[in-house]
C-alpha cells in the first residue's frame, strides 16, 4: 500500500477528522485548532478555510444528498454548514454539557443524526430543529463513539464508552437492548458491517472485537499491535 496524495492541513494541530464529498471532489477535515478545510482531492488546492468553532472539532459527517455538513466539538455544541450558500452556519444543536465526540448521520432517515458526548450521553436530532429529539443516557462515563445500524426491520444505535462497554439501544423504545463487556479500556471506536452481521468495537485496550449483531456473541478478538483505537471505517472487505 503506497500513499496516493498528502496534503499538510495545519502546521501543530492534530486532525481529528476528515471526510470525502465525492459530488464536489473534495476533502474536509477539522482540527484541535477550531478551523474547517476544503481541498479539491484532484489537485490539493484548498477551496475555503474557516472558524467554525471556539474550541477542537472532533467529528465531521457529510450529508449524502443535500449540501450539509455537520460539525461536533469541544465548545459543547454541533454546527449545520451549507456550502451552497458560501458555508453559512445554518444552525447551531446545543444540549450537550461536555464535550461532543462524534456526530453520525442515520443512513435510513437522513434528516436525522446521533451525537455522543463526554457528558455520558448519546442525543438524537432532526436537522430542521435545534433541541434533541431524544437522549439516551445509560452509560456511567462519557461516550466516544455512535452509529446506527439495522437489524430484523429494526433501527438500533450503537456508542462506546470510556466506562469499558458498548451498548445497542432500540430506536423506538429508547430502551438499551444489550451492553457489549469484555474491554479492558475506554470504547473509542464503533461500527457495523454494511451487509454481514457484525459489530466491531475499538478500545484503548490495543483490540477490536468483533460481535454477532443478533446474537450479540463475542466472536474474535483482535490485536494489530496499533496502541489504541480511535476510528473503524471502510470495512467492506472483512468477509471473514
Amino acid at each position: 500500500m503506497a500513499i496516493e496524495k498528502s496534503v499538510k492541513v495545519t502546521e501543530s494541530s492534530p486532525v481529528r477528522s476528515a471526510k470525502f464529498i465525492p459530488r464536489k471532489n473534495w476533502i474536509v477535515t477539522g482540527s484541535d485548532d477550531a478551523v474547517i478545510r476544503v481541498y479539491n482531492y484532484d489537485t490539493l488546492e484548498k477551496v475555503i478555510e474557516f472558524e467554525a468553532h471556539q474550541d477542537f472539532i472532533r467529528s465531521v459527517a457529510v450529508h449524502p444528498t443535500l449540501p450539509y455538513l455537520l460539525s461536533a466539538s469541544d465548545d459543547k455544541t454541533i454546527k449545520l454548514w451549507d456550502w451552497e450558500n458560501e458555508w453559512i452556519c445554518a444552525r447551531i444543536f446545543e444540549g450537550h454539557s461536555h464535550y461532543v465526540m462524534q456526530v453520525a448521520l442515520n443512513p435510513k432517515d437522513s434528516d436525522t443524526f446521533a451525537s455522543a458526548s463526554l457528558d455520558g450521553t448519546v442525543m438524537a436530532w432532526n436537522i430542521d430543529s435545534s433541541a434533541p429529539s431524544f437522549t439516551l443516557d445509560g452509560h456511567s462515563k462519557g461516550v466516544n463513539c455512535v452509529d446506527y445500524f439495522d437489524a430484523d426491520s429494526k433501527t438500533y444505535l450503537l456508542s462506546g464508552s470510556d466506562d469499558f462497554t458498548a451498548k445497542v439501544w432500540d430506536y423506538q423504545t429508547k430502551s438499551c437492548v444489550q451492553t457489549f463487556e469484555g474491554h479492558l479500556h475506554n470504547v473509542t471506536a464503533v461500527c457495523v458491517h454494511p451487509e454481514l452481521p457484525i459489530v466491531i468495537t475499538g478500545s484503548e485496550d490495543e483490540t477490536i472485537r468483533v460481535w454477532h449483531a443478533t446474537t450479540y456473541k463475542l466472536e474474535h478478538t483482535l490485536n494489530y499491535g496499533l496502541g489504541r483505537v480511535w476510528a473503524i471505517e471502510n470495512i467492506n472487505g472483512l468477509n471473514q
